[in-house]
């Protein structure tokens, strides 16, 4: 009799949690010996203890006297003609001495003949004594045994036999029955016993019964995921010292490491060259298989199933082998193996038209192929990348793509890609990628590709790079576009618009602007607007740059600055939708500089109409574009600005003064931008740091000299210092500093820059004319986007007139601030607002002096006091300018001047003084 094979020391752990599993074998092996009989399967993965239930059920089989016959299918039975068979029958009585079963067991014999004599044999020495035929691995058994236990099923009605087998699970291959599956047999029923991985509690139990010191259960339990085969190995190798210093999850990993190696030494070459080949594509596509492998020993759905079976395998058909498995077997090919695998997979997949991401995986590990088709794939998979946001991906492919041999103009296309996508940890190193990717070649892609990199040099703050850049060819000799770009680039990059004769390039005044391309009228609007020379042509240039018959700008320096254009117009919601575009468009192409900048855009506009928190994440959003490390000094100054405007915003000094120290020290030692250096500025100012506020607006205006920036709409560093001087006892450069931007935002006429000088006026002269000078920035401010700024022209009006015990019309004035406040949501407004109410309610209201209020009255001129007799009839400004025939300004700088010379600061207040003198008029 062919006992069971006695259980190896340990069995034991392996059957922990199988009390369910063992009832089920114990009940069949007792229906057995009352002479019922059937087929029976484990079921279950790799290392789950199928083959210790199958000891267990041979072991208790033979307890009971029952004959018991075991063999266990493997890789090399596979391929040997009746190798299981023949472990089965090798000590069944009935065979036993038989000369000529060694004869009938060879490959080529009948096996119709074969199967009915070795049933028979079977069949007998059952009814003699019942049965147990235990095959372990069904699945990797031969065909000529399977077709034998399948006769051996058919026939055994009425026999006391169990065929108890145990495999993973898995479909059987080549579409053969499996040989123990109940669709052999119609109406026979067939039990299965299903294992699965030990639960946490089972693990804990079994980690608490071996010898102290133990492994943590918990972190057994999750490295080990409730195998326990695997649990088992790793707490052997635990108790021997084998862990050393390592943790659990190393342990676990080397465990299983040389576990994988062990059996991929032992498989057939066969089948090994096809586990390094799935380990290398990472597909178990047949299709994809076949011409990449060698003669198999069996049919490749037929070695697929083995493999599974082994555990080498799984049944996820997009990613058929464990990852950390594939690395191990990867780790064990031989780097020549490995690139002629992929090679040969890659030019595979170009010929049945793979999708090009799969292609590009392939060839990203693959040595050059030399050939047009792997190029162009890899670019289309990095562009794909790009545009689904995973610009580590697409800077691999564009690394891969570089290897590819390629033209000049290609090449520097292909850099050029590369350091848009690639994150950087270093400003500096991103700054070299673009100056390596200037083509020295001269064809259409080359110029494309070079006035891309001057375009972002300029971006990274890098004008003199750029202009370099522009220098290595003839406009002249340029396609018209082309043409129109660099001409438009060497105007950003040499101040002032000034043209280069050698490099073919004119002037800005030299370009009719109807000629203008629409990055020519981009540049030169924003050019227009930083000198502040004339509101109504930068207007008009910066229309004529977004006409919709024509080709919008596909240089984002260009559209960055037409932003900044329309936004120092008042038109900010148009600046807003090109910067909106210009993000779009960044990224999309992976390129996160002019993102970043754009952000930093639409911030500056939200701080300026009173969204604070807009501005907040948009600044959040741009910061997680780029590492602070790889930051450039145009990102890194922008965002800086944003921070700190934010921060005064909602009047956090403290907020307000760590982005201030957070400033780059390289960026602080030369390349601070002037807007930076301006809110800087401001920040002292609040701080009540005069004389540093003092140095920082002077160094501002330097620099904002130095570029022809003119226009006090960009930053108002004048007034600003104006204020610093004033406190500093200097009135005679503050009197200077205001005289200059008055006469610059005249110059430049929108009501935004016209308000806020007069708001820095206001503040900074300090005297009698200050209510005058803040009532005329409320005026300017009421109707401009700088919500901000209107809110606190209200708050400082009302505060001087509270000073100076003017109440008339500080009610009216407040009531405003307030709705302003709660719809912009500035919560810095707040307690001041509570403030002046407070000093509102508290001043006594005082009875207006007649005599002066009449005295001032008979001095006005007799057009003067018509034009008062006017306005107390409800007059509005425009039914005034109709009648006199002017411009309703006119009428407004009238109207001041009379305020003035009666004390008194608009209508309301007019209206009030008057009231008592009603008998006088």
């Amino acid at each position: 009799m062919n006992t069971a094979r006695t259980p190896e020391p340990g069995t034991t752990a392996h059957l922990v949690e199988r009390e369910t599993e063992l009832r089920a074998i114990t009940g069949l092996i007792e229906e057995l010996e009352h002479g019922r009989g059937g087929p029976a399967q484990v079921i279950g993965p790799p290392g789950t203890g199928r083959t210790a239930l199958l000891e267990r059920a041979a072991q208790l089989a033979a307890e009971r006297g029952l004959q018991v016959f075991t063999a266990r299918g493997s890789v090399t039975e596979a391929a040997l003609p009746y190798g299981v068979l023949s472990q089965l029958l090798s000590e069944v009585p009935e065979l036993s001495g038989v000369s000529w079963l060694p004869e009938l067991l060879e490959d080529g014999a009948d096996a119709t003949v074969t199967h009915e004599l070795l049933c028979q044999r079977m069949l007998a020495s059952a009814r003699r004594c019942p049965v147990l035929l235990v095959v372990d691995d069904v699945t990797l058994i031969d065909e000529q045994s399977a077709g034998w236990l399948s006769v051996l099923r058919r026939r055994r009605a009425g026999v006391p036999i169990v065929l108890l087998g145990a495999q993973a699970g898995l479909p059987a291959a080549d579409g053969r029955l499996d040989p123990l599956s109940s669709a052999e047999v119609p109406g026979e029923q067939q039990r299965v016993v299903r294992l699965g991985p030990l639960s946490q509690t089972a693990v804990h139990s079994v980690v608490g019964s071996v010898p102290a010191p133990r492994p943590p259960a918990e972190e057994l339990y999750q490295a080990t995921r409730g195998n326990p085969a695997l649990l088992a190995e790793v707490l052997t190798r635990s108790a021997t010292g084998g862990d050393g210093e390592e943790g659990i999850d190393t342990l676990v990993a080397d465990t299983r490491r040389t576990n994988v190696l062990s059996l991929l030494a032992r498989l057939p070459a066969d089948l090994a060259a096809l586990v390094r080949t799935i380990a290398v594509v990472g597909t178990a596509d047949e299709a994809g298989l076949r011409p990449l492998i060698g003669p198999l020993g069996m049919t490749i759905t037929r070695a697929l199933a083995v493999l599974t079976e082994l555990g080498l395998l799984g049944t996820d058909r997009y990613e058929p082998m464990d990852p950390e498995l594939a690395t191990w077997v990867l780790a064990a090919t031989g780097r020549h193996d490995r690139d002629r695998i992929r090679r040969s997979a890659a030019e595979l997949g170009h010929r049945r038209a793979v999708p090009e991401a799969e292609v590009a995986e392939l060839l990203v590990e693959a040595p050059p192929i030399g050939q047009t088709w792997a190029l162009e794939t890899l670019q289309l998979a990095a562009r794909r990348r790009r545009e689904a946001g995973d610009h580590a991906s697409a800077a691999r492919y564009y690394r891969r793509a570089l290897a590819e041999p390629a033209s000049e103009g290609t090449a520097a296309r292909l850099r050029l890609d590369l350091a848009t996508v690639a994150a950087t940890s270093c400003a500096f190193t991103g700054e070299l990628r673009l100056a390596r990717a200037i083509p020295s070649a001269v064809d259409e892609e080359s110029v494309r590709t070079r006035l891309s990199v001057a375009d972002l040099l300029l971006l990274h703050g890098r004008a003199e790079n750029a202009t370099q850049a522009l220098a290595g060819f003839d406009a002249s000799g340029c396609g018209a576009r082309e043409r129109a770009d660099l001409i438009a680039l060497h105007w950003l990059a040499e101040p002032g618009g000034h043209g280069s004769a050698g490099l073919g390039v004119p002037a800005v005044t030299e370009v009719d602007p109807a000629q203008m391309s629409p990055a020519q009228a981009a540049v030169a609007a924003w050019l227009t607007m930083a000198a502040g020379r004339d509101l109504r042509t930068a207007r008009l240039l910066a229309q004529r740059a977004m006409e919709t018959g024509k080709e919008q700008p596909s240089l984002y320096a260009p559209r960055l600055v037409l932003a900044m254009t329309f936004a120092q117009t008042d038109d900010v919601l148009t600046a807003a939708s090109v910067y909106d575009g210009v993000i779009a468009a960044a990224s999309a192409a992976g390129s996160r500089v002019p993102v970043a900048l754009a952000l930093t855009g639409r911030a500056w506009i939200d701080l300026l109409r009173g969204r604070v928190q807009a501005a907040e994440d948009a600044l959040a959003q741009a910061r997680r574009l780029i590492p602070p490390e790889g930051r450039p000094p145009t990102v890194a100054g922008a965002l800086s600005t944003i921070a700190i405007g934010a921060a005064l915003s909602r009047d956090d000094l403290v907020a307000a003064q760590q982005a201030a120290d957070e400033i780059d020290r390289a960026t602080e030692s030369g390349s601070v931008n002037p807007i930076l250096l301006f809110m800087l500025g401001l920040l002292e100012l609040e701080l009540e740091q005069h004389q540093r506020a003092l140095r920082l607006f002077e160094e501002c205006g330097r620099r904002m000299h130095a570029f022809g920036w003119l226009n006090p709409a960009l930053v108002p560093w004048r007034s600003q210092l104006a204020v610093a001087a004033q406190a500093l006892g200097d009135e005679q450069t503050a009197a200077a500093m205001i005289k200059e931007e008055w006469r610059l935002a005249q110059a430049w006429g929108t009501q935004t820059v016209i308000g806020r000088t007069q708001l820095g006026a206001g503040i900074a002269e300090g005297s009698d004319d200050v209510v005058f000078g803040l009532t005329q920035a409320v005026n300017a401010l009421r109707y401009s986007p700088a919500r901000v700024l209107h809110v606190e022209a209200l708050l400082l009006r009302a505060a001087a007139q509270l000073d100076r015990g003017q109440t008339g019309g500080v009610a009216r004035e407040l009531r405003e601030a307030e709705r302003l406040a709660a719809a912009y949501q500035l919560g810095w407004a707040r307690p001041r607002l509570a403030e002046l109410k407070r000093r509102l309610a508290e001043r006594p209201r005082s009875e207006p002096n007649h005599r002066a209020a009449l005295r001032r009255w008979r001095s006005l001129k007799p057009e003067s006091a018509a034009l008062v007799r006017r306005v107390l009839a409800d007059a509005s400004n425009a039914d005034l300018a109709a009648e006199l025939g002017i411009t309703k300004r006119a009428v407004e700088l009238r109207l001041t001047s009379i305020y003035r010379q009666l004390e008194v600061t608009g209508r309301a207040e007019l209206r009030e003084v008057f009231a008592a003198l009603d008998k006088e008029l």
